[in-house]
């Protein structure tokens, strides 16, 4: 994706007009911002359960896309016995209904792309006066007046041939004149055909106009285009054998409904034991990136459940739970910062600044971009609270994540600062009384110059100017 740009009322990506929905809709898949203050995104039961799935990888997408293609075919076999299963008098009204319209869409006899071929037939009928009128003009100007292009061409090609003799290369001009006289002769002789066809037939136009109308009446009440009308006919159709087999047939869908929810649940069972895998897994991992990161009692722990719902057609282990397309689990995350707190989900104990550094341990526990991972990522003083020896694995922590995208990190650490590939320096001046924010890249010195401050305030000495230097050669290896 380019830039974008905003002007008033108009919202602007890779040059062309968008709507803020549709920038809005963009713009989450591409970049995210963590703060202090964020809830962020992993207080959401969904993309917990997408973050654990993606902490597997390949295998587990594999699982997943199995999961939901089962879930689709149970979806439409279960509409279809419902469909079969449903009131009688209901039925047969809807059959009534279904014979009415595949009769009104048969009587057509409509073809498939005829509304197009009709429109156009019907705009050369209607100019046909200023077409025949072109067709005699272009034909007089090139064949029929004494003056056309066929008799000058002639004659030149007679003149050049005179003096070919003295002018060698007057033979060849004049059999390039012979060429084109005769491609002016061809297409005269279309022109001339075409003009004996093109006088206007009123009888013809009042028919197309007719048929139009009966076809535009059509695709009103069923579709966009003959095309349309005709696939919409065969659904019915479709539907219509259906209903009529209803008492042959509910036995068959109702068994192959049950299959596929069986089929379903094999996979979605298979899909829960991974997860339960995975989480012992990422539990272990998290937990050692929270320690580097400052937070050295926290536990963390990925809890795996299913809802129970008495009305689910899917029963599991005795129970019968709630599913979707991936799969019967409700995946949260439970956290506890200090020893003696309960584990608790995250959007009841976790700070903004624990919730920001959990969110970077998970990034980096799970790696990479996907569903639950942005392309960019702005974390706005995720370091608060951390410095020392803790600052600096922050700092190596952002900059590995950044081998896999990009990272923007708004930071007063040096040590995190000197991490970054490029520096970009925010500064809010007063012009002219009105308030401007200025983002300036830094290069070179001016990279030192502003890490040396960060280490040593207002007075920048030899000794702070020395160690930025020391810090981004660290950071830069």
């Amino acid at each position: 994706m380019g830039t974008s740009s905003w002007s008033v009322a108009r919202l602007f990506v890779n040059d062309h007009p968008v709507t803020l929905r549709l920038l809005a809709a963009v713009t989450r898949r591409l970049i995210r911002i963590f703060g202090q203050r964020d809830e962020l995104g992993i207080v959401s039961p969904e993309l917990q359960r997408v973050w654990l799935d993606r902490s597997g990888g390949d295998s587990v997408a594999a699982l997943v896309a199995s999961c939901a293609s089962a879930c689709e075919a149970w979806r439409e076999a279960a509409d279809r016995l419902k469909r079969l299963s449903g009131d009688d008098q209901l039925r047969l009204e809807r059959i009534d209904l279904l014979k009415f319209q595949t009769s009104e869409i048969d009587g057509a006899h409509l073809l498939a792309g005829e509304d197009e071929e009709l429109r156009a037939e019907r705009e050369v009928l209607r100019h046909a006066e200023a077409i025949t009128t072109a067709l005699h003009q272009a034909l007089a100007l090139l064949s029929d007046d004494d003056q056309a292009v066929d008799n000058r061409l002639a004659q030149a090609g007679n003149a050049l041939q005179d003096i070919a003799r003295w002018q060698p290369e007057a033979g060849d001009w004049a059999d390039t004149l012979g060429e084109a006289g005769t491609l002016v002769n061809d297409v005269a002789a279309e022109l001339r055909s075409r003009a004996l066809r093109s006088d206007a037939d009123p009888g013809r136009l009042d028919a197309i106009e007719e048929r139009l109308s009966v076809i535009e009446r059509l695709t009103r009440k069923y579709g966009g285009s003959a095309a349309d009308v005709l696939e919409h006919a065969r659904r019915l159709s479709e539907e219509l054998f259906e209903l009529e087999t209803a008492d042959v047939r509910r036995d068959e869908v109702e068994q192959q409904a049950a299959a596929c929810l069986a089929e379903y649940a094999v996979r979605a069972k298979a899909l829960s034991h991974t997860r339960r895998e995975l989480a012992a897994a990422l539990e272990a991992e998290v937990v050692g990136h929270l320690r580097d990161l400052a937070l050295e009692r926290a536990v963390f722990e990925v809890e795996i459940g299913r809802a129970p719902r008495p009305d689910s057609p899917l029963e599991l282990d005795g129970e019968r739970v709630g599913f979707d397309r991936r799969g019967v689990d409700q995946v949260t995350y439970r956290f506890s910062a200090n020893p003696g707190e309960a584990l608790r989900p995250l959007s009841r104990v976790a700070s903004g600044g624990e919730l920001a550094r959990l969110f970077l341990a998970l990034q980096t526990a799970v790696r990479g971009a996907g569903p639950a991972a942005a392309s960019t990522l702005v974390f706005d003083e995720v370091d608060a609270g951390v410095g020392g020896a803790e600052a600096a694995i922050v700092g190596r922590k952002l900059q590995g994540l950044a081998r896999g995208g990009q990272i923007l990190a708004v930071t007063h650490l040096p040590q995190v600062a000197s991490r970054g590939d490029r520096h970009l320096e925010v500064r809010k001046e007063v012009r002219a009384g009105r308030t401007r924010v200025d983002v300036h890249r830094l290069e070179d010195e001016r990279r030192v110059e502003e890490v040396a401050r960060m280490l040593a305030g207002e007075e920048i000495t030899e000794g702070a100017r020395s160690a930025a230097e020391e810090l981004i050669a660290a950071g830069s290896e």
